[in-house]
């Protein structure tokens, strides 16, 4: 697998990207475009004799998290982020991974890539941990306003995604609300109820309350942007708080120092768990090619682990998959429709 990383999106670039290169080429498989700066790139490159594959793509610009998505898209012609995305669009990279501005990741995948036919908003997706397997959550930050329409498409993608990269057998479906009725939530969340629950195809398990999302109850949990975002920074926020709150007690005395080190294994277990740096990052579902998008303060370790990210997916065919299964949705929306039924503005 040849993976595109923009080697100038985080906010130490390019030395994560670059040492994040390095550890993910030295796994089997893998090839790395560094896309960047040649110059600067190959000094750096010049620190890690024992490599893999690592090549050097030039790129003379380099879109900031100051810039305007749209208008960076436009005029910088030539940044790492969008000379990478060109890489995936003429199947010379089988995927494409960043670390910097957002916006201009998902503006310059509907512009360069294209969008999957059929689905009218791609999602951000990402596997968050709870007590048991990790449940994929989208959107977590794509679209801030989304139709019925739309979340059953989020539906689809998440399901199709836990299937085919993660072996998911029937992914659990569930619409993330502020209660388990059905007819709990605006009228926004009504209509996507019905909408799934009259998808044959789909294990739509109905409405899940946020403390049940972490309590594993669903595979797949879907949600507006702006609901998913929040859900995403407050998980680590709060999971920031815990390891603080813990690290200060177990300071407070000697006794709780002492339970700390023989606790230590427990601890660096825990730290995997919550560590977004330990996971593959988020996945833009809806978009032709394969696109992850990192936290800017990612490390190289992070970098690496969404190369395994990115390679589960492109090897899995997600895209194809995706293209598939939003084909089966339209199918049962005109299903439904015949039927005389109301899908109530959704599938």
């Amino acid at each position: 697998m040849r993976i595109a990383l923009d080697a100038m999106g985080s906010d130490r670039a390019p030395a994560p990207e670059v040492e994040g290169a390095v550890l993910a080429s030295k796994r089997p498989g893998r090839e790395i475009i560094l896309v960047g700066d040649e110059a600067a790139l190959n000094e750096a490159l010049a620190a890690y004799p024992k490599r893999g594959a690592v090549s050097v793509a030039h790129a003379p610009e380099v879109i900031t998290m100051h810039d305007s998505p749209v208008m960076a898209v436009r005029q910088k012609k030539q940044a790492s982020l969008l000379v990478a995305q060109r890489l995936v669009k003429q199947g010379e990279a089988d995927a494409i991974i960043s670390a910097g501005n957002t916006g201009a990741v998902m503006v310059g995948a509907r512009t360069i890539l294209g969008p999957i036919k059929g689905v009218g908003r791609s999602a951000l997706s990402q596997r968050l941990p709870t007590l048991y397997e990790p449940v994929m959550v989208l959107d977590l930050g794509a679209n801030v306003d989304c139709s019925a329409r739309h979340l059953c498409d989020f539906a689809e993608m998440g399901l199709v995604y836990s299937k085919h990269a993660y072996g998911v057998e029937n992914p659990r479906v569930g619409l993330l609300n502020i209660g388990e009725e059905q007819l709990k939530g605006n009228e926004l969340a009504k209509a996507v109820h019905r909408s799934l629950s009259n998808a044959g195809h789909i294990n739509f398990i109905g409405n899940v309350e946020p403390k049940a999302l972490y309590e594993g109850v669903a595979d797949v949990v879907v949600c507006d942007g702006f609901v998913g975002n929040v859900v995403l920074k407050t998980s680590e926020a709060v999971a920031s708080l815990m390891t603080q709150l813990v690290r200060r007690e177990l300071k407070s005395t000697w006794t709780s120092t002492l339970g700390a080190f023989l606790s230590r294994g427990a601890f660096k277990r825990l730290k995997r768990t919550i560590d977004p740096n330990e996971h593959p990052g988020g996945l833009l579902l809806g978009v032709n090619g394969i696109v992850v998008i990192l936290h800017g303060s990612s490390t190289a370790q992070g970098i690496a682990n969404s190369v395994d990210g990115a390679c589960r997916a492109a090897e899995s065919a997600i895209t194809e998959r995706i293209r598939e299964g939003i084909a089966e949705l339209r199918s049962a929306e005109a299903r439904i429709n015949g039927n005389g039924l109301q899908p109530g503005g959704g599938i």
